[in-house]
């Protein structure tokens, strides 16, 4: 065989082999989606709900991966810095897109260096106080804060929290100091035990407590009162000057994802979230909000961005 016809030999074959790689049906092996909360609260709970759905889909397992820290920086850092083969994913709040706003230790600067692959509904953010604090209302809290020797402590665990109390202080004129936790699980036993008396958490995560009666809720961040707590006002009814807040969670994968790979998450997470079993967990997470193409999910991830950049602008507010 001459030297010319082992190398077309040797030509066909790597283009046979390249095409068969090429032709490998994605995905081949689990898929690990990256949760910036800790186990327990009610953004895992979605998360665990999405990732079974979706494994139905793949034909692959969908490995939920805490991450919590860093005001969800921790685990947003690790998939973004993560190889862009579909094999890591992020499933992301909506407050994601305010960290670069208030914390210079954000590892990115824009959400958008995010891959946008889906977004399935969003948390209700709450005020609430334990039932130790004498307040029934947003005024009777303004005024019991504005009266105490010092300020009132606020517990909070990501910037959507932060963002809500800021624009309660803000319209109300008083001041909480604010106290870290990685999560709702790890703050919520502060809060029923009264050692912090405010704290802005998902509804989902206070609505338990709320009906045994420890914790009061005085308002939340949507347009209109949640249909499950019809007697709960919306911070908008007790005065607060706010904007409804973009909620959402979104299912976002490192830089320079491959199309296709997205296409085929895309369609998974769009069929999850068609499931009887999907939405009755939702609702039973009091978490609403329809599921989203990738281009519907970077122009809500813009959206909320533009949230936090004004409201920073407008406040100064900073959590480092």
């Amino acid at each position: 065989m001459t030297r010319l016809t082992l190398g077309l030999v040797a030509g066909a074959l790597a283009l046979v082999a390249a095409s068969a790689g090429a032709q490998t049906p994605y995905p081949t092996k689990p898929i690990r989606l990256i949760v910036p909360t800790p186990a327990g609260g009610p953004s895992d709970a979605a998360a665990r709900a999405l990732a079974k759905g979706m494994a139905a889909g793949l034909g692959q397992e969908v490995l939920v991966d805490n991450r919590p820290g860093g005001n969800t920086g921790i685990g947003a850092g690790a998939a973004l810095n993560a190889v862009p083969d579909g094999y890591t994913l992020l499933f992301a709040l909506a407050s994601n897109a305010g960290l670069p706003q208030l914390s210079k230790a954000s590892p990115y600067r824009s959400i958008s260096e995010f891959t946008p692959i889906a977004t399935i509904g969003g948390n209700t953010q709450c005020l609430v106080v334990p039932s130790s604090v004498p307040a029934r209302t947003l005024a009777e809290f303004a005024a019991y804060a504005k009266a105490s020797p010092k300020p009132l402590m606020r517990g909070s665990n990501n910037v959507s929290e932060d963002m809500v109390a800021g624009q309660v202080t803000g319209s109300l004129g008083f001041t909480l100091e604010r106290v870290p936790y990685k999560g709702a699980p790890q703050l919520l036993p502060d809060l029923l035990e009264g050692r912090i008396q405010a704290a802005v958490l998902p509804v989902g995560a206070s609505i338990p407590h709320v009906r045994s009666g420890r914790l009061t809720m005085l308002g939340c961040s949507m347009a209109e009162r949640i249909p499950a707590l019809p007697a709960v006002p919306t911070l908008a009814e007790s005065g607060v000057s706010v904007a409804p807040l973009i909620t959402a969670h979104f299912v976002l994968g490192p830089p320079r994802m491959p199309v296709e790979i997205i296409e085929r998450l895309a369609s998974s997470v769009r069929q999850a979230a068609q499931a009887p079993e999907f939405k009755q967990e939702m609702d039973r997470l009091l978490i609403t909000g329809n599921a989203r193409s990738s281009a519907q999910t970077r122009e809500l991830m813009l959206q909320a961005e533009a949230q936090y950049v004004q409201f920073v602008r407008e406040t100064g507010a900073s959590i480092d």
